[in-house]
């Protein structure tokens, strides 16, 4: 099982005048820590206007700079929502990514979680599926070929051109989704691309729909895929932290956990999870939970580093290929965050890479 670390660059009030810069360059010594503690995969979303819950809102940006400060661990968009911009521009930013890194950028996609969001750029949420489709295909299009032969669809007429810089990972980066629900495991299998789900449901629960992710990707032909070639793996993303304690690895995780699923005073707080229906029933699933029960559940991973290891077993049994620790969540400091990623660099990514 690989590891990965994931961010939104949260950001809990209240703010001083140096929190805003401090947190981005938080987020930079954490990625480059986490490369040195052996994880291999770096993850960001894309954000817009969400006040403390996620600053992350130039994802290519960011990615660029930390192509210059990291040199193994791979830098995966995670997601770039792709109803919100030009698909000529996103192609254009992942291979740019791709150049800038030597060929380490992971390419995923989503159509936003939020009408918050896609209404406040000028798009209509309802059409994001469909908006999302026509433009993952023209990408891959432009990747595919040296000179982009154009696109008509419902949704985007795009002209023939050469679409510059070349990826160095051909014919494309890895594709991957996300998965806010169980039905997504199987529509990224069809389409022949890599998924990430996430830990607010139990090992128990993904199991089956991660064995239905394999069955549909090995069945995936070009009739269904959007990948030019097929990236066959499947990941979950975890609310995180660790401590030497294992008591107070425990409660910071739980802590983290249930100010990430809704359980804050954010201004925004209300506008999040909107495709999973809305934020009461996303944070019920957890508030029902005691943090005893979050710990045994593994929906949150916390403790000392042998509880922790405990979790990735549950988690590797269900045949996931990759854990992605969210840990810059909620109130989590940026020594406690260092602090996690040491941890599981010295005592869990070697049980589990053996």
């Amino acid at each position: 099982m690989k590891f990965g670390i994931m961010t939104q660059i949260q950001m809990p009030r209240p703010w001083t005048e140096t929190t805003e810069r401090q947190g981005y360059w938080n987020a930079l010594d954490q990625a480059v820590a986490a490369e040195d503690a052996g994880f291999e995969h770096f993850w960001i979303t894309e954000q817009h206007f969400f006040c403390e819950i996620g600053h992350a809102s130039a994802p290519d940006m960011f990615m660029a700079a930390l192509s210059q400060r990291t040199k193994r661990i791979r830098l995966g968009f995670g997601v770039f929502l792709l109803p919100l911009h030009n698909p000529f521009m996103v192609a254009e930013r992942v291979a740019t990514l791709d150049v800038l890194s030597n060929g380490r950028c992971d390419f995923g996609t989503g159509r936003g979680t939020s009408p918050y969001m896609v209404e406040g750029l000028g798009f209509d949420p309802a059409e994001g599926r469909e908006v999302g489709r026509e433009a993952l295909e023209a990408i891959v299009k432009m990747f595919h070929h040296e000179f982009f032969p154009g696109y008509e669809g419902k949704k985007f007429k795009l002209a023939a051109r050469h679409v510059l810089p070349r990826p160095i990972q051909r014919p494309h980066p890895p594709l991957w989704v996300a998965a806010s629900n169980f039905e997504t495991y199987s529509h990224a299998g069809r389409q022949g691309m890599g998924v990430i789900g996430v830990t607010r449901n139990t090992p128990d629960e993904t199991r089956p729909f991660i064995k239905a992710y394999r069955e549909e990707i090995a069945a995936a032909d070009a009739s269904t895929m959007v990948s030019t070639v097929k990236n066959n793996q499947a990941g979950v993303f975890a609310i995180a932290a660790l401590d030497k304690d294992d008591a107070k690895g425990r409660e910071l995780a739980c802590k983290a956990a249930r100010w990430y699923y809704g359980d804050n005073d954010a201004e925004l707080n209300k506008a999040r999870f909107a495709t999973a229906g809305s934020v009461s029933k996303v944070n019920d699933k957890i508030a029902s939970r005691s943090n005893e029960q979050l710990i045994e559940d593994a929906m949150a991973i916390g403790g000392n580093p042998d509880t922790v290891c405990r979790q990735m077993e549950k988690w590797a049994a269900t045949g996931i290929d990759q854990m992605v620790f969210f840990i810059q969540a909620g109130h989590t400091t940026h020594e406690q965050v260092l602090r996690s990623i040491e941890l599981i660099g010295q005592h869990v990514i070697p049980k589990f890479r053996d």
